[in-house]
């Protein structure tokens, strides 16, 4: 069967939605960049850099994996029940934002020498971190009801606001890094809140305390915390000893270099978003046969996929290196050194993408928070090792070290929690 036929179904439709869109959200912000380099110093870009490194570090704890548990439990659940399940994941969700707000206080001396990040931004972000948790899990539920078109608009709206926001408070009254982080709070705060009404005017909130919803959701997120703190690690960790080593502004050189890597990781999550669904119904099949030859399916997907990663690597390096250098304000050209790495180390994330819904929809998510866990200690050694040797490119090579790490141990353990046909499928 050629590829053409794998996709005849709504994949196709719903992936091209999905990218199109994710293009225009990630596609704005990464615009108004060269625009934002001639008002921000690279120290004020660094210090954004930690703002967001940070505001991804709360989200995880805050999340706690309720938008994969709902994911799971999606097609397994009434509606009636699903909305009960829902309700007790956003119950979670106010527990954790309530203890992240004592660590917050208790700890904000030593996070303070760290990031840089003043005691109220810090506060802001926790409740930042909760509304993006009500946004994702209103968009996860738009994804698994297919209604692509919707999640993208969704989305849309929010970053025009965010950068609506930020470029007037930036431009016109010249906030520095105070108007983006104002911007990208104003946006995320209030869509955080708009989700929560939509959940509700959907049939989606029902309360009723349930523990076994409970437990299923902790057992469920809990093995997904080391595993989410891995991306933030690879993401995160860098920065944070570039700005204690050495200082704020060569944490904004790498954190511009390596946005280009949203170039690549646009199109792995986009497709991700759409291809998800698809694996979960396709592996779902009650028939041997089916089964079977869905698996076949989605091998050649897989294959199909990596062949592209490999190419638009090469193509986006050549790319992103003519947009830094012809319209990058000079302050931001130092950058340029570290893009061919943020791109190589997405290529292997989106590759990694491929892989590993097969170990979520086996529910083994133990097995991956060991090689997560692996990964990050790994990550936090070599980036220590690599930045104090190398500077702040020591960073960039720890980061893509990690990444094909990551994306070969996950490739191997996930054929061994559910196995698929890729070497049958070879030798055809």
């Amino acid at each position: 069967m050629r590829i053409n036929k794998i996709f005849k179904s709504g994949l196709l439709k719903s992936s091209l939605i999905y990218t199109f869109c994710d293009a225009i959200n990630k596609a704005v912000p990464f615009l108004i960049l060269p625009i934002l380099s001639y008002y921000l110093a690279p120290s004020d870009y660094g210090i954004i850099a930690n703002f967001n490194v940070l505001l991804a570090i709360v989200t995880i704890f805050i999340m706690i994996g309720v938008d994969g548990a709902i994911g799971v439990n999606y097609y397994k659940l009434r509606k009636e029940d699903l909305a009960r399940y829902i309700f007790n994941a956003c119950l979670l969700t106010v527990i954790m934002t309530l203890f992240m707000l004592v660590l917050s206080f208790l700890f904000y001396p030593i996070i303070y020498d760290f990031v840089k990040v003043p005691i109220h931004y810090i506060i802001l972000l926790v409740f930042m971190s909760f509304c993006a948790a009500t946004t994702s899990i209103n968009l996860s539920l738009w994804r698994l009801e297919e209604k692509a078109l919707n999640f993208g608009i969704y989305e849309i709206s929010q970053t025009f606001v965010n950068i609506g926001i930020s470029l007037l408070l930036v431009i016109s009254y010249n906030w520095g890094w105070v108007g983006r982080v104002n911007g990208m709070s104003i946006a995320v705060i209030s869509f955080g809140l708009f989700s929560i009404l939509l959940l509700y005017r959907r049939g989606y909130l029902q309360i009723n305390v349930d523990k076994k919803y409970l437990k299923d959701i902790l057992y469920f997120g809990l093995p997904l915390i080391p595993h989410a703190l891995s991306f933030w690690i690879r993401s995160g960790i860098d920065r944070i000893f570039i700005t204690k080593f050495i200082d704020e502004s060569a944490t904004g050189l790498y954190a511009t270099g390596f946005q280009f890597g949203t170039l690549v990781s646009f199109l792995t999550l986009s497709f991700n978003n759409a291809f998800t669904p698809y694996l979960y119904k396709s592996l779902s099949a009650d028939n041997p046969e089916e089964l079977n030859q869905n698996k076949i399916k989605l091998v050649r997907i897989t294959y199909f996929g990596i062949g592209i990663l490999m190419i638009t690597c090469l193509f986006f390096t050549l790319f992103s290196n003519f947009i830094l250098t012809h319209f990058f304000s000079e302050k931001y050209i130092q950058a340029k050194e570290f893009i061919f790495w943020a791109i190589l180390s997405q290529t292997f994330q989106g590759m990694y993408l491929l892989f590993v819904n097969y170990i979520f929809f086996a529910k083994q998510t133990k097995v991956l928070a060991s090689i997560t866990f692996f990964c990050a200690c790994m990550q936090l050694v070599l980036s220590y090792l690599a930045i104090k040797t190398y500077g702040p490119l020591g960073g960039a090579y720890s980061t893509v070290i990690i990444s094909f790490m990551n994306f070969i141990m996950v490739a191997f353990f996930s054929n061994k929690v559910y196995h698929m046909p890729w070497l049958r499928f070879l030798k055809r």
